[in-house]
């Protein structure tokens, strides 16, 4: 088992092969590049106890994950007009991301990309602070793979591709001002939850389906949705 602890300021670069890669990062500052690369199984990039921190501005961030059951879990205190990528290619892969924990993270962007089974994703964006202009873009390729985002923000922008089967989808917009959400769904089975909640501005929902059985569900609403 190899363990990596960073306390870093500008750039960072990771490469893991094989399994039980652990990863440990806290990190505060502006302009940073990270990139992360496992290969191999159950590798980890923080953990429930003590996850990967980041907080600055202008950061980008890239993990890529290739096997099975690995793990990244991570707090993004603050991280304006920052952007982060991550691609996972496997199994039961998981990710638990919480951006604007502390901080604005305004203006910030966020790619996933999984193509497997079985992954799953929470993605919390603007809690507890701000995060005007979130812009979050999903691609998904596999069977049973699990997404939970939210987004509570001036304008939340959700873009959404999937292609597969069984796959349960959750997202929740929160907040005021022109949340718009575009999904692109094709497969079987599939069972897609949208909610949008605004007393003030326009919701759009652009929902494009090619598919057998499953369900979709969209709410739009002033409040309590």
């Amino acid at each position: 088992m190899k363990k990596i602890l960073g306390l870093f300021a500008i750039c960072l670069s990771f490469s893991a092969f094989a399994g039980n890669n652990d990863i440990y990062i806290t990190q505060t500052g502006t302009g940073l590049t990270l990139t992360i690369d496992q290969i191999g199984a159950t590798n980890t990039v923080g953990t429930s106890g003590a996850r990967a921190t980041l907080s600055g501005t202008s950061m980008t961030v890239d993990i890529d994950q290739i096997g099975d059951s690995n793990t990244w879990l991570a707090s993004i205190l603050q991280g304006n007009s920052s952007s982060w990528t991550y691609s996972v290619t496997g199994d039961s892969n998981s990710a638990t991301l919480a951006v604007g924990g502390s901080g604005d993270a305004g203006g910030s962007d966020f790619d996933y990309t999984t193509v497997g089974d079985s992954n799953v994703l929470i993605w919390t964006q603007g809690a507890n602070s701000t995060a005007t202009s979130a812009d979050t873009d999903f691609s998904i390729s596999g069977t049973s793979n699990n997404i939970n985002a939210a987004c509570d923000s001036v304008g939340c922008i959700n873009n959404w591709t999937i292609s597969g089967n069984s796959n349960d989808i959750d997202t929740v917009q929160t907040g005021s001002a022109n949340h718009s959400i575009t999904v692109a769904l094709t497969g079987t089975s599939n069972d897609i939850d949208v909610h949008q909640t605004d007393s003030t501005s326009t919701n759009v929902v652009n929902l494009i389906s090619t598919t057998t059985g499953g369900t979709i569900d969209v709410d739009q609403c002033a409040s309590g949705c």
